[in-house]
């Protein structure tokens, strides 16, 4: 409820605070938001507000279908239950989670790459030695496809499958893909529609969670604290943990070598730490 009045407010003040019309929403599935503006109508008749989604959010609807699906207990067609070795295991959902918001991120400006590219990793995953599927896979010596790379190479012909999964699994993780390649949907990512492709809610996630680290939700904090969280980690955001420095010198404290030290050293552990 916070975040939706909140973010209402923004749009309706745009044009009085910084003299422009925001047309545009990125955010996750949750509708909530997104609803109560378009219900403000905050410039009239004229202009519309469009959704995109985040990339992210979309990416990560892979990871919840294919865990969800590989709870259940039934058996599949070869007898078998889906998960276990050589099936669908957590670390190839997780494989196949990357290479799906790889495949919307790298296709910037068109829809049928874009599908194409998501059904290069099914097809690319259910490919085995017997039956190679990789023609919907970009070729080259760049290509992500490693039996792409053998055939510039031309030695496809001792080119063996790995992290491949039994056709039992494949047919049952296809919807998934039918319904996350579906153009509805990616057509909410991509560039055509006038925003940059790749578009995602990391720089608010990001702030948001610098803020609630620094005071949790579950304490109950006061305005006041909630203030200078927001403001240390508006600090933080900006500048890393090098700008908590200059705080400490605006009040006449002395900075020292390991202040400088320490404060680096946790800056490039948070780089190093971001996943895309």
């Amino acid at each position: 409820m916070m975040e939706t009045v909140g973010m209402v407010r923004i749009f309706q003040r745009s044009l009085s605070h910084r003299s422009v019309r925001y047309t545009s929403y990125i955010g996750d599935g949750d509708s909530k938001t997104f609803s109560s503006i378009t219900a403000s109508n905050p410039y009239g008749e004229d202009i519309t507000v469009s959704k995109i989604e985040c990339v992210g959010h979309v990416q990560k609807r892979m990871g919840t279908r294919l865990r969800k699906l590989k709870q259940m207990s039934s058996k599949l067609s070869d007898g078998k239950s889906i998960g276990g070795k050589g099936r669908l295991t957590d670390r190839m959902i997780d494989l196949i989670t990357t290479y799906y918001g790889n495949a919307i991120r790298q296709n910037k400006t068109c829809l049928s790459d874009m599908r194409k590219a998501v059904w290069a990793v099914n097809f690319h995953i259910r490919s085995s030695d017997e039956e190679p599927l990789h023609s919907f896979c970009p070729v080259g010596r760049n290509s992500w496809c490693k039996y792409q790379n053998q055939v510039v190479e031309g030695s496809v012909e001792t080119f063996r499958h790995s992290n491949k999964l039994p056709v039992a699994v494949m047919d049952a993780i296809k919807p998934v893909f039918n319904d996350l390649s579906q153009p509805k949907l990616l057509q909410k990512s991509l560039g055509t529609i006038g925003f940059t492709i790749g578009k995602t809610q990391y720089n608010n996630e990001s702030i948001n969670s610098l803020i609630w680290k620094l005071c949790p939700k579950t304490l109950g904090c006061g305005r006041k604290i909630v203030d200078i969280s927001t403001n240390e980690a508006i600090v933080i955001f900006n500048d890393g943990n090098q700008g908590r420095l200059k705080i400490m010198q605006s009040l006449g404290l002395t900075v020292g070598q390991f202040a400088h030290k320490f404060v680096t050293l946790v800056d490039i552990k948070r780089i190093q730490s971001f996943t895309f």
